[in-house]
C-alpha cells in the first residue's frame, strides 16, 4: 500500500490523503473510495476510523481518497458563495476528478458517516459514475414495527447503564466499585447538540434509493442501537419497499455507540465494510 499527501482543485485549496493498493492487489476496474468529514472532525475521521478503513481497503485493493471539505481541517476556505451541500457536492466533485486525472479510477463509492451521510447520498443519486454507497448511520425513520418494538428499550440492560452512569453523583463515581457503570457510555451522551441534520422526507428518500438500485448500485447501511430511530435491522426494508432487499445490506450493532468508541466495535464496522465492497465489486 501507498499513501501520499494530495492538494487539488482550484489553487490546490483541498487537501487528503491518496491511499492505493499494492500492484499484485489491485482490483481492475475497482471504485475508488471517498471519504469526507464528520461533522466538524478532521478527515481522519471518528477514533481515526478512515484511516483504518481506508487502508483495509487498500489492503483488499480498493483505492481511496479521504479529504477535508473547504474550510475545514487542513483545506482551505473556499472563496465564492453557494450553500453548504453545494459546496461539499463541489469539494467532491473535485476529489473525483483528481481520481480521473491520475488513472486512479472511473468510478467511486462515497463512504458517509452521520453528517457526512448528506452530501455522499445527494452525489450518489445525480451522480451516475457513484457505483455504490456505504452509509453509517445514516437516515433512518421510525416505522410501525419500530413503535412496536419501543417498549424493549425498558429492558435493555445498556440503556439502563447509561440512565445509572448519567445520573451518578460526581462524588461516588471515582469510587472503585462503581466505576464500571459506564464512564464511555456518560463521556458520549448527546445532551448537548453541537450539529442539527435535517432529514429528507421518507417518500423521497425512498424514491432516491429506488433511483440507486435501478442503477445496479449496492449499499450498505450501517446502524447502532441506543436512542436513536432504529430498533431492528429489518426496519429500512420497511421504508424502501422489500423488493430491493438483493440490493442493498443493512447492518444493525445494537450495542454499539454513534462513534463506534470501543475498539473491537470499531474493528468489526471496518471489517464488515471490507467484506461488503470485496463481495460488491469483484474484480473485472
Amino acid at each position: 500500500m501507498t499513501e501520499r499527501v494530495v492538494s487539488f482543485a482550484e489553487n490546490g485549496r483541498l487537501t487528503g490523503i491518496l491511499s492505493e493498493a499494492d500492484p499484485d492487489r489491485a482490483r481492475p476496474g475497482a471504485p475508488a473510495a471517498l471519504m469526507c468529514n464528520v461533522g466538524i472532525n478532521h478527515h481522519v475521521g471518528p477514533y481515526r476510523v478512515f484511516v483504518d478503513l481506508a487502508r483495509e481497503l487498500a489492503r483488499r485493493g480498493f483505492p481511496s481518497l479521504r479529504f477535508d471539505f473547504s474550510g475545514r481541517g487542513d483545506s482551505e476556505v473556499r472563496r465564492g458563495g453557494g450553500g453548504e451541500m453545494e459546496r461539499a457536492l463541489d469539494d467532491l466533485r473535485e476529489g473525483m476528478a483528481l481520481l480521473e486525472k491520475r488513472g486512479v479510477a472511473t468510478r467511486f463509492l462515497p463512504i458517509g458517516f452521520c453528517s457526512s451521510v448528506d452530501s455522499a447520498h445527494e452525489l450518489a443519486v445525480h451522480d451516475e459514475r457513484v457505483a455504490g454507497a456505504c452509509f453509517v448511520e445514516g437516515y433512518m425513520y421510525r416505522t410501525r414495527g419500530f413503535y412496536l418494538r419501543y417498549p424493549l428499550r425498558f429492558v435493555s440492560r445498556a440503556r439502563w447503564r447509561r440512565v445509572v452512569a448519567k445520573h451518578l453523583p460526581e462524588a461516588l463515581r471515582d469510587v472503585r466499585p462503581l466505576r464500571h457503570l459506564g464512564r464511555i457510555d456518560l463521556a458520549l451522551e448527546d445532551d448537548d447538540v453541537v450539529y442539527l441534520r435535517e432529514y429528507p422526507p421518507r417518500e423521497k428518500f425512498a424514491r432516491e434509493i429506488d433511483v440507486l438500485a435501478r442503477r445496479g448500485a449496492p449499499i450498505l447501511f450501517v446502524y447502532v442501537g441506543g436512542d436513536s430511530n432504529i430498533n431492528h435491522a429489518r426496519q429500512m426494508g420497511t421504508i424502501v419497499g422489500r423488493g430491493h432487499e438483493n440490493g442493498f445490506e443493512i447492518v444493525y450493532y445494537p450495542q454499539a455507540d454513534h462513534v463506534f468508541f470501543r475498539v473491537d466495535e470499531r474493528r468489526t464496522l471496518i471489517d464488515r465494510i471490507g467484506d461488503w465492497a470485496s463481495r460488491s465489486f469483484a474484480p473485472r
